[in-house]
């Protein structure tokens, strides 16, 4: 799984989203996997970069999961 994929996946939930903002990588993995995401410990750390780093906000968040259900 992408992490494209799995932010477009967790962008539904602005809980996780925020959960994520505020973890650490590790917390990150463990979160994903609750929601049913199994990734490995590299696809946690770029999720959360990306998302922390505010260069993806909801809005790309939704373009990127549009254009996987086009």
């Amino acid at each position: 799984m992408d992490v494209k994929e799995i932010i477009s996946k967790v962008s539904g939930n602005k809980d996780l989203v925020d959960q994520i903002k505020k973890a650490d990588p590790k917390q990150v993995k463990g979160l994903l996997d609750k929601a049913g995401l199994k990734v490995d410990e590299s696809d946690a750390k770029a999720v959360k970069a990306a998302i922390s780093d505010g260069k993806l906000d909801l809005n790309d968040i939704k373009n990127i999961a549009g254009g996987l259900f086009k």
